[in-house]
């Protein structure tokens, strides 16, 4: 590579005697004018009398205003050795693979070891060798452990090589061949068997290449960037450090000798006759490691929500196949998914309790209407037991029929004539224009969620509290001298079925259900 890095021989000013200087002051005080035209007139001769003093004043002809074919040659010299880079990185300009690629090389081999724990395959692997909870907390630690080797030192010297590759990566993506190709029409991309012969050319055709070349170029010169770690990462992941370490050195002197001259500000502040243009350098990039642990994590605990889910949704429809005969139950027409996806896909929100309220709609009605009602009428109404042990039973089972006219009554009114219903009807329309009647439909969904919510929870309380007391009326029914019954004898003759073979059973199938409700109430 032709360039040159021996810093500029600079003349020794001229001694001007303090009288000198003293008149010279006056003078301009005197006869300085105050229009800013003319001040800036008086500003950018001078920029160019400083420019025709500096090293590189062969780049640029402040007279005729041109660019000369040395600034060509420079820049032909630097795209001859960048090419190879650039070429691979016009290839594939995915800054997220990068960064991943960045991120795996700093990796210690303890992280390396972990990184395997994360991926979807292995954690579905072991979700079925051990309980959930289990898992949870295995990979939970293994997230901690992973984070931890993450040590001060370790995330500055990421930082510090995605920064080294991203100017780096600027530099060499810098359209070299379109700044050349106004010098040189001829000229053709990545054909260095020879120089093209360039010409000089009005400079206000390239002044803003050079600007944007200035943006890139200078940021390379900053002494903390590590550019060995860099070169090191290239060639043990690339094979190649794309760019030779040493001539890359070369070109980072360069630049810093023609930063140091001022000569590109000097150029920029004339072509453009704004003396106060001044580069624009700071290169600020986003934090990498922190939301790379983040992105991880996040993907982890989605993977074991979809675990969770998956085997809830098991469980559910092995309990409703206990409990129903089947999982395919339609006991609701408008609180259900097919309205609830049609929302969704409108960005709004969504129907949350969908198969458990319809669970409990069909259990009231095939079962609490039915076996538990005759229970009821049979035990609890003629039986001659204590009526505070009954009353708890009793309010419980009161409060199911309760619920089940409340369930109808929420899904009648989210139909398409119902007063909620024919609101989402109305509103849906004019949800794309219209945020305040995205706000209403949220409302409307978001008040029957917690609506539905509570009929689950307050349902399944009730069961609880009928199951309870229907065990121990089940052991008091097998006992010589029952003690909470007093005529059990006489209450069989009002049943069909065997006392404790029914009582039993309908005991069963609320454990079922209460159980089938846990996997949509619990987290």
């Amino acid at each position: 590579m032709d360039i040159d890095t021996k810093e500029p021989v600079r003349k020794p000013a001229p001694i001007q005697s303090k009288k000198t200087g003293f008149l010279q002051n006056l003078m301009d005080s005197l006869f300085r004018t105050s229009s800013p035209e003319v001040e800036k007139k008086r500003r950018l001769k001078i920029i160019a009398k400083n420019y025709s003093k500096c090293r590189y004043h062969n780049f640029y002809k402040t007279s005729s205003i041109e660019v000369m074919p040395p600034l060509a040659k420079l820049f032909f010299d630097i795209y001859k050795i960048i090419a190879p880079a650039q070429t691979v990185f016009r290839t594939n300009d995915n800054m997220t693979l990068f960064k991943r690629q960045i991120l795996n090389y700093s990796l210690s081999e303890k992280q390396s070891e972990l990184l395997e724990h994360f991926d979807e395959n292995y954690i579905k692997d072991l979700a079925r060798q051990m309980p959930l909870e289990q898992l949870k907390d295995k990979i939970s630690q293994d997230l901690l452990d992973f984070s931890n080797e993450f040590s001060g030192e370790r995330i500055v010297k990421t930082e510090n090589l995605l920064k080294a590759f991203l100017l780096f990566k600027d530099f060499c993506c810098f359209d070299y061949f379109l700044f050349l190709k106004k010098f040189s029409p001829h000229m053709v991309e990545n054909n260095f068997s020879m120089t093209p012969t360039f010409s000089k050319i009005n400079a206000e055709y390239v002044v803003d290449d050079l600007k944007d070349f200035v943006t890139v170029a200078f940021n390379i010169t900053d002494d903390k960037i590590m550019w060995d770690d860099l070169f090191e990462y290239l060639k043990s992941t690339r094979g190649s450090e794309l760019v030779p370490s040493g001539t890359w050195k070369k070109i980072i002197a360069k630049i810093r000798s023609i930063q140091s001259s001022n000569a590109f500000e000097l150029m920029i502040q004339h072509i453009t006759q704004n003396p106060v243009y001044s580069p624009r350098i700071a290169f600020d990039i986003d934090p990498l490691i922190e939301p790379y642990l983040e992105k991880i994590s996040d993907e982890t605990n989605a993977i074991l929500s979809k675990i969770n889910n998956a085997q809830k949704d098991a469980k559910a429809t092995n309990l409703c196949g206990q409990i129903f005969g089947t999982a395919d139950l339609k006991s609701l027409k408008n609180y259900v998914h097919t309205t609830s996806d049609i929302l969704v896909k409108k960005n709004l929100h969504p129907f949350k309790y969908c198969e458990p309220l319809n669970y409990l709609k069909t259990f009231i009605l095939e079962y609490v209407k039915t076996d538990i009602r005759e229970f009821f009428e049979v035990v609890v109404i003629r039986g001659q037991w204590d009526q505070s042990l009954s009353a708890p039973m009793s309010s419980a089972y009161q409060d199911l029929l309760k619920t089940s006219d409340q369930i109808t009554s929420l899904d009648n009114d989210l139909a398409e004539d119902g007063t909620l219903g024919s609101k989402i009807k109305t509103l849906l329309p004019k949800t794309q224009h219209d945020p305040g009647a995205e706000n209403i439909i949220n409302r409307v969904v978001d008040d029957s969620n917690k609506l539905a919510y509570s009929y689950l929870v307050g349902s399944t309380q009730g069961m609880v509290t009928i199951a309870k007391t229907l065990k121990l009326l089940i052991e008091d029914y097998v006992k010589p001298k029952p003690v909470m019954v007093q005529n059990w004898r006489e209450l069989e003759r009002y049943l069909e079925h065997p006392m404790k073979e029914f009582s039993v059973n309908i005991y069963k199938k609320i454990y079922l259900f209460v159980q089938l409700m846990q996997q949509y109430l619990t987290n």
